[in-house]
């Protein structure tokens, strides 16, 4: 499941009623990490688009997400 190219901001992401709770935090999870190597590849002067203000989005995303419990049926 791949958020790239679907979701332009974490808060899109959030707010897909198509996704459930895992399912979104696997994908800000995924999308963490990978916004994580491109830091390390820019630090590295190998370049990259890294913002470090859209990784605290997607931080703050999945902090909600596993604060709230899983809705009950």
């Amino acid at each position: 499941m791949a958020y790239t190219g679907k979701y332009k901001s974490p808060t899109e992401l959030m707010n897909d009623e198509c996704l459930n709770r895992e399912e979104k935090i696997e994908m800000l999870e995924q999308w963490s990490h990978d916004k994580e190597a491109l830091m390390r590849a820019a630090d590295e002067g190998m370049g990259g688009d890294f913002r470090a203000d859209f990784l605290k989005k997607i931080e703050k995303a999945l902090a909600l997400l596993k604060e709230k419990p899983p809705k009950q049926n």
